[in-house]
């Protein structure tokens, strides 16, 4: 506010010229890096950051005069930059290395359209009916260029046959171990390798693929699909949870729901609940949308997710 009401104190139109620019460099800079990390947990602790700031003015003596909070609050703003470097030190490395680029000066495309959803489905139904493992995460807000970068790129139209040529367990096909990332429409990359989780609840019966699928999803807002290798089982992870044991029309409908531009970020647990009572009412009228032809299972709900 201070720049804005200096603005109209200036002697030179060159001097509002100029203190305009640099008022639009700030607020595009913050605009970006607001823009790069939606979607991912370092929007969460910049939230955090944000209210520990907010107490901190609140605490001194001219508002609520919390003595023994403000001194404490004055200790970690002094450490602040090295905490923030600390935090967020994926995302700025991630900023500084797309900094110029394409990615960066452009905008970003919307959520996939709904034929590249039905590619990966019919992708995932025929490497089940094979047995044969996969590994899919699928882009939403949170930029996965990161993951991109560590595998081969690909750059290729996402369709149910080029998916399933990737994971085919061949000696001579090295791609086959590593994750696939579909962003933008297109599969970007191929034998990518993404975070385990850490997390001490998951089941310890879950291989590599499950844990990698959970652990890239406790940190950006993608959906991993997930095709297990020796039950040939479906399992689709988002927002930190996998969902076990799908068909091919839960596994639309979960795509569906979370790709669609309405989607709002709900409880965990709770997106599957959701829309299971949506298919089990019309699945009597619907049983040949089964691309693979096979009959629905029915599962319990403890089944369907990990605690």
């Amino acid at each position: 506010m201070e720049a804005l009401s200096d603005i109209f104190r200036l002697d030179t139109g060159w001097q509002v010229m100029f203190t305009l620019l640099d008022l639009v460099i700030v607020y595009y800079v913050i605009y970006r890096i607001l823009l790069l990390i939606k979607g991912t947990r370092a929007l969460q602790m910049l939230i955090g950051l944000v209210a520990i700031l907010i107490l901190f003015f609140l605490s001194q003596e001219e508002y609520l005069h919390l003595t023994t909070t403000h001194w404490v609050i004055d200790i970690f703003m002094a450490n602040l930059i090295i905490i923030v470097v600390i935090i967020f030190q994926e995302d700025i490395r991630r900023a500084l290395a797309q900094f110029g680029s394409t990615t960066l000066m452009g905008g970003r495309r919307g959520f996939e359209e709904t034929s590249v959803l039905e590619e990966v489905i019919k992708a995932c139904v025929m490497l089940s009916n094979r047995k044969v493992g996969a590994l899919i995460a699928i882009e939403r807000e949170a930029d996965l260029s990161h993951y991109v970068q560590e595998g081969l790129e690909v750059d290729a139209v996402a369709s149910k046959d080029m998916l399933f040529t990737i994971f085919l367990p061949e000696h001579q096909n090295p791609l086959h171990d590593g994750a696939v990332i579909v962003r933008k429409g297109r599969i970007a990359a191929a034998g990518t390798f993404l975070p385990l989780t850490i997390n001490p609840r998951v089941e310890k019966s879950l291989g590599t693929r499950h844990r990698a699928a959970i652990g890239l999803t406790e940190d950006t807002d993608a959906a991993v699909a997930v095709v297990s290798e020796e039950t040939g089982r479906i399992s689709v992870a988002h927002d930190g949870e996998l969902f076990k044991d799908l068909d091919a029309n839960e596994m639309r409908a979960f795509l569906q729901r979370v790709y669609s531009p309405r989607h709002l970020h709900r409880r965990r647990g709770t997106l599957l609940d959701r829309f299971r009572s949506e298919i089990s009412s019309s699945s009597g009228s619907d049983g040949d949308d089964n691309p693979d032809g096979e009959d629905d299972e029915t599962t319990t709900e403890s089944d369907k997710k990990s605690s």
